[in-house]
C-alpha cells in the first residue's frame, strides 16, 4: 500500500555536521541532574537531548516518564531541541492527553520531538495506525511535532513508513546499520515514499577517549552500559580519529541523525566535549548507497607504516575506506 500523501519532515544533518548530533540520558541518569547536563550538553555543540522511557529502546534502570522530562528541558535551553524516546507501548490517546497537557507551558520557540522506540509496534500490523491515530491527535490540538519510530529489525520498516518523519535503528538490534540504512531507503521506494523524504537516525552506545584505553575504562566504568552490547562491536568506539572515521562511514551510507548513548562516568563532560568534534564534515559530497572513495596513495618514495587493516568495530558490508 502506498503511504498516504503527508508532508514529511525528515532530520537532516545542520550545517557543517555530517550528521545531527544528539545524547540519550535515560534511567541511569539522576532527575535533579538532567538540568545541568543539557545545558553542558547544549554549550558542547550537541543539537538535541534526548530523554528515555526505561523501556524505550534502552530498557535499563530507573521509573522516570521520559514526557514531563523532555517538555520540562527547553526552558533553560536557548539553541538545542528536546526528545522524549517514550515506550511504543504506551496508550496513544494517554500519550497525546499528556503531551497537549505539557504544551501550554512550553516557551513559544520551543523545538520538541516525539520518538515512539522499544515496545511492541515493531511486531504489529496495527502499528502504522497507532501511529497515524497519534499524529492526527497531535495535529487536533494543534502540535506538530517531528515524529520517529524505532524498529528492532529492518524488516519491519514498511509498517513505520506511512507516519514517521524518521526510522530509528537501535544498534543493539540491528549491528549492521549501514546495510540497514540501504534497506530503509528500497522501502520507501516500494511504498511509494520518495527516499529523500526519509530521515534514518542511528541510537548507538559511544565510548570516546584520547586513547582506547581511555575509550575502554570509560565502558567498563558503567556497569550497565555493557547491557547495550560493547561500542566496539556495535557502536562507536576509540579515539577520536576513529570516532569520526565511524560516523563519516554512517553518514556515507544514509544515516542522518546520531542519538549517543554515553557510559555514565564523573568525566561525562570531556565525553560530551568530544562528540561534537567527531561530528564536523560536510555530506555535500556523500551519495548514500556510494562506495568511499579509496585513500590517496602516499608520496612516492614515502617509506612509513604499511596499509593498517580496518579499525575494530565496524559491520560486515561497511563501505569504510580499505
Amino acid at each position: 500500500m502506498n503511504v498516504a500523501m503527508h508532508a514529511f519532515d525528515p532530520t537532516r544533518p545542520p550545517p557543517r555536521r555530517l550528521v545531527r548530533l544528539g545524547v540519550v540520558f535515560d534511567g541511569r541518569t539522576a532527575v535533579g541532574a538532567l538540568p545541568s547536563l543539557a545545558r553542558m550538553c547544549e554549550r558542547a555543540g550537541i543539537d538535541i537531548i534526548w530523554v528515555a522511557d526505561p523501556v524505550a529502546g534502552t530498557a535499563l534502570l530507573g521509573d522516570a516518564d521520559a514526557w514531563p522530562l523532555a517538555a520540562g528541558l527547553p526552558g533553560g535551553l536557548r539553541t538545542a531541541a528536546v526528545g522524549a524516546m517514550v515506550d511504543g507501548r504506551r496508550d496513544v490517546s494517554d500519550l497525546v492527553a499528556l503531551v497537549e497537557a505539557q504544551v501550554k507551558h512550553w516557551p513559544v520557540e520551543t523545538r520538541l520531538e516525539l520518538g515512539i522506540v522499544g515496545g511492541a509496534q515493531a511486531d504489529d500490523a496495527n502499528d502504522a495506525e497507532s501511529l497515524r491515530r497519534l499524529r492526527a491527535g497531535l495535529w487536533a490540538v494543534g502540535i506538530d511535532i517531528r515524529l520517529s519510530a524505532g524498529v528492532p529489525a529492518s524488516r519491519h520498516l514498511a509498517t513505520l513508513l506511512a507516519v514517521a518523519d524518521d526510522i530509528v535503528l537501535s544498534a543493539w538490534h540491528t549491528p549492521d546499520l549501514e546495510t540497514a540504512a540501504d534497506e530503509a531507503r528500497a522501502a520507501a521506494v516500494l511504498a511509494g515514499r520518495d527516499p529523500g523524504s526519509l530521515g534514518v537516525a542511528a541510537l548507538v552506545p559511544v565510548s570516546v577517549g584520547r586513547t582506547d584505553a581511555e575509550a575502554a575504562a570509560r565502558a567498563e566504568m558503567d556497569p550497565d552500559f555493557s547491557r547495550f552490547g560493547h561500542p566496539a562491536d556495535i557502536g562507536i568506539f576509540g579515539t577520536l580519529e576513529e570516532c569520526q572515521d565511524r560516523v563519516i562511514a554512517l553518514a556515507h551510507a544514509g544515516i542522518t541523525d546520531l542519538r549517543c548513548v554515553l557510559p555514565a562516568t564523573p568525566d561525562i563532560h570531556d565525553v560530551i566535549a568530544q562528540l561534537t568534534a567527531m561530528t564536523i564534515g560536510t555530506v555535500d559530497v556523500l551519495l548514500p548507497g556510494s562506495l568511499r572513495s579509496p585513500a590517496p596513495p602516499p608520496p612516492e618514495g614515502w617509506g612509513g607504516r604499511p596499509d593498517q587493516p580496518p579499525s575494530r568495530g565496524v559491520s560486515a558490508g561497511s563501505r569504510r575506506r580499505r
